[in-house]
Formats: structure tokens, sequence, C-alpha cells
């Protein structure tokens, strides 16, 4: 091998090691300083509506940015309290009705044991009196065996929803912290953004600092077109329930499209949270239309959002849907449920950073200087 190809190799190494010794090192740095980074992706949604206020009233950056969160602030917190306000009013009519329902499953489960359990009990009875002694002791024994494994495992769960309710209150604090913490980075970034921006523009006559802010403000576009997307698959599925309750004469029919939107909001589970159950409470107090029409309403939200979500969150930020729809799966696989955001914004920063030819200067570096012959010399 030549000393040539013996120093793109050893450059390409080093590529590698720096590669992965950055990752290292940017996993640590965010295990340290996420709520600071969650602060600054609020920033830059703030920034636009600060920068009107400052515009067009000439009030000084401090007051319009309090003014900018606590309109947002508001905004957020007034949708989660409609939210429970919603679920506490349906709660309260769900107790109301109880009593009768209650009787109205009690009959439902004694016209099930008599039609249908009785007569297999009695059926296992006779044969249970037909067997021999050795082998009604070994189904006595296997019942206990049976019982008992039942009893470990209902322990074992109990113990378990005890430890995560117990670790979800040893961590109120820590979460209160947190939100304090985000809240009040997000008030000074915002403040002082035109400071940092001043910042980067002289150090943007660097070299190198030029295909960074190219990265920073493709970042930017993906992190609003994401929300936009976001935005859009919840109106489409808040249009679809609405449409459904309207079918299905469903009383409050808005409040109802209102909470499915809420609830698209959260992966794996989306609107199946609030479909699902209502299906089988309404199977089971025989309102067989209400829950065929809802398990159809959940499938039909379900495969509009898993057809619409690549093209229209691959459109938004800039993504071909194949792309934005291995982004995400990929995302899901790498970081949970976080991967539905972290996953096309990842994805979006490759794009960025191919787009400002980073790759393009690291595969120059690999490959080194041209060699000149000694004929062309």
């Amino acid at each position: 091998m030549s000393s040539a190809r013996l120093w793109q190799l050893l450059r390409f190494v080093l590529v590698v090691i720096g590669f992965f010794l950055i990752t290292w090192l940017l996993n640590i740095l965010f295990e340290y300083t996420y709520p600071f980074v969650f602060a600054l992706l609020l920033s830059l949604m703030t920034v636009p509506l600060v920068n009107f206020f400052e515009r067009k009233t000439n009030m000084p950056r401090a007051l319009g940015t309090l003014i900018s969160l606590i309109i947002v602030l508001s905004i957020v917190v007034g949708i989660i309290t409609i939210v429970i306000i919603q679920l506490i009013h349906y709660a309260t009519v769900a107790a109301e009705r109880l009593p009768e329902q209650i009787e109205t499953l009690t009959e439902f489960i004694q016209r099930l044991f008599n039609e249908k359990i009785a007569p297999l009990v009695n059926d296992a009875y006779e044969s249970y009196q037909q067997l021999n002694p050795g082998q009604t002791t070994s189904l006595e024994g296997g019942i206990t065996e049976l019982g008992v494994q039942l009893a470990a495992a209902i322990g074992v769960l109990s113990r378990g929803v005890a430890s995560v309710l117990q670790n979800m209150l040893a961590a109120l604090p820590l979460v209160l912290l947190l939100v304090v913490v985000i809240v009040l980075a997000w008030f000074f970034i915002t403040k002082d953004w035109p400071v940092y921006v001043n910042s980067l523009n002289r150090l943007n006559k660097r070299k190198g600092f030029k295909e960074f802010e190219e990265v920073m403000i493709n970042l930017k576009s993906a992190l609003f077109g994401y929300v936009l997307a976001q935005f859009t698959l919840i109106s489409i599925t808040f249009g679809i329930v609405l449409i459904g309750m309207l079918i299905l004469r469903v009383d409050n029919p808005l409040s109802f499209a209102l909470l499915a939107g809420f609830f698209d909001l959260l992966p794996y589970l989306g609107v199946g949270t609030l479909l699902i159950p209502w299906a089988a409470y309404a199977a089971v107090t025989g309102d067989w239309f209400v829950a065929i029409g809802l398990v159809v309403l959940y499938i039909i939200v379900i495969v509009q959002r898993n057809l619409a979500e690549p093209k229209i969150v691959g459109s938004h930020i800039g993504l071909n849907p194949l792309v934005a729809l291995i982004s995400i799966f990929v995302g899901l696989k790498l970081f949970g449920v976080l991967g539905f955001i972290v996953g096309p914004v990842l994805a979006v920063l490759l794009k960025a950073v191919y787009n400002a030819k980073v790759f393009h200067y690291i595969w120059r570096f690999i490959v080194g200087p041209p060699t000149t012959t000694a004929k062309e010399r």
C-alpha cells in the first residue's frame, strides 16, 4: 500500500473517531443542558412575536418578551384547562349514570352466566365426577398452582403500580424545578436574542461560520415546519372525529372532537385513548351502533394519520415523504416517544449539513490534496 493510501486511511479513521467522540460529548452535554435546549427551541418560535411587539408598539424588549411568554403560556394552560374541565364534566356525567349502568351491566353478566357459563360449568362438573381419584388429585393440584401463580402475578402488578406512583410523586419536585428553569431560560434567551444574533454575525465572517449559519437556518425552518405539520394533522383528526360524532349523534360532538385532537398528540396511544374505552363501554351497555361506529372511526383516524403523516411532515420540513417515514421510524427505535420529533429534526439537520457541503469538506480532508506525477511536474 502506498503512503498516500495510508494517509487517506489514517484520516478516515480520524474522522470516524472524531464523529463518535463528538456524538458522545453531545450526548453528555445534552444530559446536563436539555432544559436550555428546549428553552432555545421555544425562543425560536417566540422571537417573531417579540419582534412584532417591539417594532409596532416601540415597547422595551423585556416587556415584549414577558407579554409574549404570558400569551403563549396562557394559550397552553387554557387548552389544558379546557381538556381537564371537559374530562371532569364527562366523569361527572358518567358518575350520575353509574347506578343505571351498573344495573345494566349486572343484568348482562347474569344473562351471560345463565346462557353461556352455567352450561359449561355443569358439563365440567359432570366430567370431573367421571375422573378417577388420581386424575382428580392432579386436577386439584393444577388449579391450586394456577391460583398461587395468579395471586403472585396480582401481587407483582400491585407492587409495580405502587412503585410507579411513588416514582411519579418523587419526581414531581424535579419536574416543577425543570419547568421553572425552562421558563426563565426561555425569557432570558428571547430577551437577549438580538445580542446573540449580532455575535453570530461577527463570527460569520470567519471561515466555517457561513455553513453553520446555513445549518441553523434550515434547522429553524424545520422546527416551524414540524409544528405546522402537527397542527395540520391534528386539525384533520379533529375534522374526522367531529364528522364521526355528528353521524353517531353523540351529545356535545365539538367537545369530543377537541378532546380527540388533544389526545392525538399522544404517541402510540393517540385518539385510541379516548375512542377505544368508550367503544368498550358502549358495547358492554348494549349500544352496538355507537360501539361499532367508534371502532370504525378509530380505524379511519389511524389509517389517515399513518398515510398522511409522512407526506405532510415531509412537505413542511422539506423532506421526501419516504425519507420522512424512515426518519420517524428510526427515531422511534432510537429515542422512543421523542423519536417522533427527534427523527425528522435529525434528518433535516443531516440534509442541512449536506447542503452546506460539510460532507464535501470531510471527504476532501480524507482524500487529501491531489498528488502530481513526475510527468506533470
